[in-house]
């Protein structure tokens, strides 16, 4: 189903976990190199698809890129356009069913628009077409073919192209699997940072935290809440056990003390089990 244009205030990028295991790898460079070609070649496409649709009323921009990790029952085969790359590895390209119909019925000229009937022969076959496009943009044209489509698992990479037609957003996904990752990752002749697990845990320990220690709690009705005005004395006293946190993280607990005229923490034995 089409999207409505997303608000100001809507994130455009979904953030994702960090997988430490990747850190340093060359597919963060297989990633990085995508996510600039593809930057560039949204225009192209959008071009060739105002050309092939006869409209100005379409626009492609690279909506995420990121590391993925696929599953074989991910995909599935009868919406799922499929070219494998010579040297090895395959390139899944799909989209919203109602974003096929509307492209294809547009590039083949159809009277009436279709809308919630199964897709067909020609459907895919405009669907392979920008498949074959967008595959041109990793590697040459002629180190590609259209192939039968098979599962794939592993960690691969997944872009997101946001596509706008007649003032609707849609999305177009491509995904290489991990095998084309690592012909890319051949073809490039890259070796990963092996002494990078190293630096990162050092540059880790050397971040700077912020510790927050609770040192008194208070319980009031609301309406004397509300009756506090400038200058009055909230009379408290400091916990027995004031519990410590970084954020919302709790970490262990302490107790309040006057050492030489100076308010101090002291841990308790609850530190050593964290």
């Amino acid at each position: 189903m089409p999207k409505p244009n997303p608000t100001s205030d809507q994130p455009k990028h979904e953030l994702q976990a960090l997988n430490v295991e990747l850190l340093g790898k060359p597919i963060n460079v297989i990633r990085e190199k995508l996510e600039a070609i593809m930057m560039d070649m949204c225009h192209g496409l959008t071009h060739e698809l105002q050309t092939w649709l006869k409209t100005d009323q379409v626009n492609v921009t690279l909506q995420q890129i990121n590391l993925h990790m696929l599953s074989p029952n991910e995909l599935a085969k009868n919406k799922t356009s499929t070219l494998r790359h010579k040297a090895g590895g395959r390139v899944y390209v799909y989209t919203d069913s109602a974003l096929l119909l509307k492209l294809s019925d547009r590039f083949y000229g159809a009277a009436l628009d279709r809308s919630d009937v199964p897709l067909t022969s020609s459907d895919f076959r405009f669907q392979e077409r920008i498949g074959k496009h967008i595959s041109a943009w990793i590697a040459p044209e002629t180190m590609w073919q259209i192939t039968h489509f098979e599962p794939s698992h592993g960690v691969g990479i997944k872009a997101v192209l946001g596509v706008m037609l007649h003032d609707m957003d849609y999305q177009f996904h491509i995904e290489l699997d991990s095998v084309l990752v690592h012909t890319l990752i051949e073809e490039l002749e890259l070796q990963p940072r092996k002494d990078l697990g190293k630096i990162f845990h050092k540059s880790l320990s050397a971040t700077p935290v912020k510790l927050n220690v609770l040192l008194s709690k208070k319980t009031l009705a609301l309406s004397d809440v509300l009756a506090l005005r400038p200058n009055d004395i909230l009379p408290i006293e400091l916990l027995a056990r004031a519990p410590v946190s970084i954020g919302s993280q709790h970490l262990f607990s302490g107790r309040v003390a006057d050492q030489d005229g100076q308010l101090v923490l002291i841990f308790n034995d609850d530190k050593d089990s964290q």
